[in-house]
């Protein structure tokens, strides 16, 4: 048993030097997959990368590869480091906020306070209740507690924990059967509403996302009306340590059956879509191991369209 513990130990401690590490940045290589845009300029999205609570990936940061992917299909993508405000959001048409923090940290020790203030949840919901969307993801502690305001006022529960990599599949399932999981080109006679569908009803199994890959991050219980898309089963444990990264044989473990690391929610007039890990969407190069992480990697290979069909449903397309 002793040897067990050691191997899960090791396990996420490969994944938290990643995470933790200072040498971590968006992977200079990294190029979008050939394709042609789905939108002109003249229907160009706005995609708006919140910049203003000490975020762990931004524009021109660890989330550079993201915003290619975005411009690659034809939105348009900007950033933002001013407080969220109701005027700030008229023109957005999707909101991204990602890993969120309390403060500008040099370490990872508690307490952890709200990066957004309660003025700025109400915003933001208010602004989703009336066509708006947003994007919100909260990797590992302490990304979760730093949005647990937000993250409430939308129905959903984060885990301040950790989950080690999964790999989700339409196969067991753990990759749910919905327009955002098919092509574009399958979707344009299917309800993009409408609940998850069954694979039988599906004509065109070629451009069916099959598997998407996640590389650690926490998860969160989704309200009742959302539509979970990436579940998280029996097998599948998280840690929640007292500090972050700090585990060992002793930090509690929580069976992950009924929680989800990939959600999508209609509120009002608006939609929302949110994840527990982060680098799913991005590429990163670890610098001092040469390790690339996230959209390159093997088994994260329709990732990327994965991306695109959530953007484009966000965007309401």
């Amino acid at each position: 048993m002793k040897l067990v513990h050691s191997l899960i130990i090791f396990g996420f401690a490969i994944v938290l030097v990643a995470c933790s590490d200072s040498s971590q940045q968006s992977d200079p290589d990294f190029r979008p997959k050939h394709r042609v845009a789905h939108f002109s300029p003249e229907s160009s999205p706005l995609v708006l990368i919140d910049e203003a609570h000490n975020n762990f990936l931004t524009l021109s940061g660890r989330y550079k590869p993201f915003a290619q992917v975005l411009e690659s299909d034809g939105f348009r993508v900007s950033s933002n480091d001013k407080a969220i405000t109701e005027n700030q959001l008229r023109q957005v048409d999707v909101l991204v906020i990602a890993n969120a923090l309390d403060r500008k940290r040099q370490d990872w020790l508690p307490p952890y306070g709200a990066a957004l203030d309660d003025n700025e949840v109400e915003v933001v919901k208010s602004w989703i209740s009336s066509g708006g969307s947003l994007f919100l993801v909260a990797d590992h502690t302490p990304f979760p507690k730093a949005i647990d305001n937000l993250a409430h006022a939308l129905g959903f529960q984060f885990i301040n924990g950790h989950v080690g990599n999964v790999t989700f599949s339409k196969v067991n399932q753990s990759l749910a059967g919905h327009a955002t999981t098919y092509s574009k080109e399958t979707t344009n006679n299917i309800d993009e509403k409408s609940q998850p569908l069954f694979l039988e009803s599906i004509n065109n199994a070629s451009s069916e996302i099959l598997q998407v890959r996640s590389f650690g991050g926490s998860a969160f219980k989704a309200p009742e009306k959302a539509i979970s898309l990436l579940n998280l089963g029996n097998r599948t444990t998280a840690t929640e340590p007292k500090i972050p990264f700090q585990i060992n044989s002793d930090t509690p473990r929580v069976p992950m059956s009924g929680w989800n690391q990939g959600a999508i929610l209609e509120l009002g007039k608006g939609r929302v879509a949110v994840f527990s890990e982060g680098m799913m969407f991005s590429s990163q190069l670890i610098k001092n191991t040469g390790q690339t992480i996230g959209l390159r990697s093997v088994g994260a290979e329709q990732n990327e369209e994965f991306l695109l069909n959530i953007m484009r449903w966000l965007a309401d397309s």
